[in-house]
This record gives C-alpha cells, sequence and structure tokens, in this order.
C-alpha cells in the first residue's frame, strides 16, 4: 500500500506532482476544465516519477488520489469528480507487474480525455452558432469557454453581433468576455450589472455558462445569473446554457441539493474601509445562483440542443459511459462503482 498522509488524505507523491497539488490547493487555478487538466498532470507526472517498482502500489496511489479529489474537489465541481472516472475506467482492472505500462495507460487515457473534450467544445461552439445566427443582439453573462466558444464560432464565421456583457463584479467576470468579444469583431456594451434591465428589452438571446447541471434541467452558475433568467424570462428573451454533459451532478439523480458556498466580498465592498462599526456590518453572500429549469430554453451540450425536461435522459446516458449509477451512490462520485 502507498504510504498515505493522514491530515491531507493524499498519497506520497513526487515533487513535481506535489507542486500541482498545491496550486490547485491555493485557488490559483480558476475552471473546471482546468482543474481536470492540472488533476490529470498530477497521475501522470505520479506515474512517470514513480520511484517504486510495484506497479500495484502504482495504481493504489493514483487511486488514492483520485478519491481525494473527488471526495474534495468532486462535491463542489461534480465535474471534477465525473472526468476523473472517465479517465481511470479500467484502471483497477489493469492486470500487470509493470510500471511503464500503467503510465502507458495513463498517458493514453488522458490524451483522449483532452482530445474528446476539445471535440466536444467545438460541437458546442458550432450548434450555438447556427442557434444564434439570427440573433441580433446577445447577452452573455459571467465567462465561461463554452459560451465564449459560441461567441467566438460567430465571430470567425463572419456574424458579427451586438454583445451586452454586464460586468459581473463578483469575479470581474465580463471583462475577459469584451476582449475576446472585440478579438473576433464583435460590437460590444459593457454595463453595470444593474443596468442590465434597460438594456434586456433589445436582447434576442441571453447565454451563460454552468458551473454545474442538474437531473432536474437546473443549473448552478455565478452568482447574479438568476437576475439575468429572471429579467429575461419578464421579456420573453430565450435563455441558452452552452456546457458539456460531464457537469451533471450524479447526486441531483437523488434530489440531493448542491451545498450552497458562501463567499466573503469584503474586497469588493471595500470593507472595512472607512465603514463606521465594520463588526456590525456583513459581507457574506452566496458565490452561485441556482437558475430553475423554468427559466431555461435549452441547453447546448456536445449530444446536441437539448430542453431542460431532455437533460435527464442525456445524463443518465453520459453516467452510464463512465460506469457511475446515481441511483445506488448518494455520494455521486466514487471511482466506478
Amino acid at each position: 500500500m502507498p504510504i498515505v498522509d493522514e491530515r491531507s488524505g493524499l498519497p506520497e507523491l513526487p515533487e513535481e506532482a506535489q507542486k500541482i497539488v498545491d496550486v490547485m490547493n491555493s485557488g490559483a487555478t480558476l475552471g473546471a476544465s482546468r482543474n481536470i487538466r492540472q488533476i490529470n498532470d498530477v497521475f501522470l507526472k505520479t506515474a512517470k516519477y514513480w520511484a517504486g517498482s510495484d506497479a500495484q502500489v502504482l495504481i493504489q496511489a493514483i487511486q488514492k488520489t483520485a478519491e481525494y479529489y473527488i471526495n474534495n474537489r468532486g462535491k463542489n465541481t461534480p465535474a471534477i469528480g465525473n472526468a476523473i472516472n472517465k479517465v481511470l475506467i479500467g484502471l483497477e482492472d489493469l492486470d500487470t507487474d509493470q510500471v511503464d505500462k500503467v503510465v502507458e495507460f495513463l498517458d493514453q487515457r488522458c490524451q483522449l480525455y483532452n482530445e474528446k473534450s476539445i471535440e466536444n467544445v467545438t460541437a458546442i461552439s458550432n450548434m450555438g452558432a447556427n442557434l444564434l445566427e439570427g440573433a441580433e443582439t446577445i447577452l452573455a453573462y459571467d465567462y465561461s469557454s463554452s459560451q465564449m466558444g459560441v461567441l467566438r464560432e460567430l465571430g470567425i464565421r463572419g456574424l458579427k453581433k451586438e454583445i451586452l456583457i454586464p460586468e459581473s463584479r463578483d469575479l470581474d467576470g465580463g471583462r475577459p468576455i469584451v476582449r475576446e468579444s472585440i478579438s473576433v469583431g464583435h460590437h460590444v456594451k459593457f454595463v453595470i450589472d444593474m443596468a442590465t434591465s434597460y438594456f434586456m428589452r433589445d436582447v434576442d438571446a441571453v447565454i451563460i455558462g454552468a458551473e454545474t447541471i442538474f437531473a432536474n434541467g437546473g443549473c448552478w452558475n455565478t452568482i447574479g445569473s438568476f437576475n439575468m433568467a429572471i429579467l429575461a424570462d419578464y421579456y420573453k428573451v430565450p435563455v441558452y446554457v452552452p456546457t458539456e454533459l460531464i457537469k451533471i451532478d450524479p447526486r441531483s439523480f437523488l434530489g440531493i441539493e448542491k451545498e450552497i458556498k458562501f463567499d466573503d466580498y469584503s474586497e469588493i465592498l471595500e470593507y472595512p474601509g472607512s465603514f463606521e462599526s465594520p463588526e456590525m456590518i456583513s459581507v457574506i453572500a452566496p458565490a452561485l445562483d441556482l437558475v430553475p429549469p423554468s427559466l431555461i430554453t435549452a441547453f447546448i451540450t456536445e449530444k446536441g440542443v437539448i430542453n431542460p425536461a431532455q437533460l435527464w435522459s442525456h445524463a443518465i446516458a453520459f453516467l452510464d459511459e463512465i460506469h457511475v449509477d446515481p441511483f445506488s451512490n448518494e455520494e455521486g462520485g466514487s471511482l466506478n462503482e
């Protein structure tokens, strides 16, 4: 058995892998896709720099590392647990005493995952551009790589749009959309969040990303997303969510709700600053919004444009591919059980 740190739950890792873990734990890496790629790097560096000669102990070390991320990061970001399950399918059945064979297996699986993810994002970008080619004004709220892929594809096709971009003050998520939209030729209106209601009446479509999607057809996204969806509903504007199915939360099939994460907004609100009696002021608020299926027109996924009611069956099929049964495991993310 590999040596496991009782405090962290991680096995002993080579220095190069530990550096990546430390960066991830610092919170410096944003976005599920980037985190997934870094976890894959941890697997590969652990295998390639494995000091022991026992391949089965290496496999156990990889599995312990995977369990650590599934039980920690995977609970808040299901895409991470789903991706780990997808990459490591078959690892426990690998019958070998050669470390090189384990390295080869991981290298191939990580490469396959990355290639498939790029293929999925390309499909989502193309389908989203097809869907929105007739829209003149599109509201894009908070940065998402899938959302930006759609806007980028529209620009590449020469379909220049007016993009309404609220600042998304929480993460300053509007600014990168502004930069990338301009780079592909779109005209941009960059507005403060509270001005969105004035401009929404002239919007043809809203696109938001998704941090997590649920079996009932809803999703979690950056705080403010619910406000945008409510405004869109009032003005009868369709709301689209471009996302890979890997973001499905398996626990949602059992009705288990995602725990709400709260953030400290001291820096954004310049607190305590010059406030009198700061001890009487709270600057704590949720980091994510729940957008219910009733406010979502469709998800733009690698399997096509699907309405919220169809998400259940598509998500079940995806989880079956990665050997996760959401009805038998309440934690919804254990390693290929």
